[in-house]
């Protein structure tokens, strides 16, 4: 049986939204993609299988206790609410999550980390498909890449500060920024800070997704 992943929506007034990436590599690792709106989490958990943080706006400072940066942009506080619940949730009942980009940081922040608010030189302007500098991977990350290290697309201006206790750093940008993150003690909590769905032509990229769906599948037949 095919799992069923949720994926996160961006919003705004008239519309939720979804990048057809995310759709595509949920299909082609074998999963079968679930687009989830904001609102109460607790029965979209109820029937999925896996939780997909996808990437969108950046999250209002409240929900970490910091006044919102003068660049921070695309905010929506709804939508903030109903992720770090839905992620705090499926975290609490070892559903398999992969949070991608500002999925990172709701993972963050959802588990009582935070977040720098803006980083200068972390977006591209390239295509989103071209990976444009090398991240150095370690721990859970490194051993699904089979590699140390990896280029990356990069189309963010914020990233992971203080990291929540639960979670340990598993990819490290040549600044210093924190690239990824992930949850030893959980069978797949995995959060990157750039867009491996727009990298799946790749091999190493797709072994995310590809563990991912494995993880899902085995907790389904469970």
């Amino acid at each position: 049986m095919q799992p069923i992943i949720g994926i996160t929506m961006s919003t705004d007034d008239t519309r939720h939204y979804l990048n057809r990436a995310y759709v595509d590599a949920i299909w082609r690792a074998g999963g079968v993609p679930l687009a989830l709106p904001d609102g109460d989490c607790s029965g979209f958990l109820d029937i999925i299988d896996g939780l997909l943080l996808s990437g969108g706006g950046d999250i209002d400072g409240r929900f970490f206790g910091q006044p919102t940066h003068e660049k921070a942009g695309d905010i929506w506080p709804q939508r903030d609410e109903a992720e770090i619940a839905m992620a705090q949730q499926a975290f609490g009942r070892d559903l398999p999550i992969l949070g991608i980009c500002r999925g990172l940081q709701v993972l963050n922040v959802a588990l009582g980390g935070d977040i720098i608010q803006h980083v200068e030189g972390h977006k591209q302007d390239g295509p989103r498909n071209v990976a444009t500098h090398a991240v150095q991977l370690s721990g859970k990350l490194a051993q699904i890449m089979d590699t140390t290290e990896v280029m990356v697309n990069s189309i963010h201006h914020q990233t992971a500060d203080k990291v929540a206790t639960e979670l340990e750093i598993c990819a490290i940008a040549p600044d210093g920024a924190i690239e990824a993150l992930y949850a030893p003690q959980k069978p797949f909590v995995l959060a990157v800070q750039w867009h491996p769905e727009e990298l799946i032509h790749t091999p190493e990229h797709f072994c995310i997704f590809r563990e991912f769906i494995q993880t899902a599948r085995l907790c389904l037949q469970k």
